[in-house]
């Protein structure tokens, strides 16, 4: 299983990736939108999931999101948008991600959902990171 992590701090990317990586999952790792799209698309996409940052420079999280699903057409691939602001309300940046949770991360419920997502478990209804 292939995740892209796309994060401005350099902490929480230390973070996620050693979890991610104790967890068998093969990290690929992104400073901020921009980097995680060209790395996207030198690999032809072949990634699994996609958690992003909302708030980073170059290229933000709706933005990453907007081009993964608009401009390549990847409306199957699964994106969780992580964010210490405020989960916005509107419905169509919403839309855009599978999921959108609020920092600090619960890190073993977001690879359990991580996990949920890529294997299109149908126990996600039920999980406590996904309400």
């Amino acid at each position: 299983m292939r995740v892209l992590i796309v994060e401005d701090d350099e902490i929480i990317r230390f973070i996620l990736s050693h979890h991610f990586n104790t967890a068998g999952f093969e990290v690929i790792l992104a400073e901020d939108g921009q980097h995680g799209l060209e790395h996207l698309i030198t690999s032809n996409f072949e990634i699994d999931l996609i958690i992003t940052d909302l708030m980073m420079p170059k290229l933000d999280g709706y933005g990453l999101a907007k081009k993964v699903r608009f401009e390549h057409g990847k409306y199957d691939l699964p994106i969780i948008a992580i964010t210490a602001g405020v989960i916005i309300q509107e419905e169509k940046k919403r839309a855009l991600f599978n999921f959108m949770l609020q920092k600090p991360l619960d890190i073993k419920g977001l690879i359990t959902l991580s996990n949920c997502l890529i294997s299109g478990s149908e126990k996600l209804q039920n999980h406590p990171v996904a309400i």
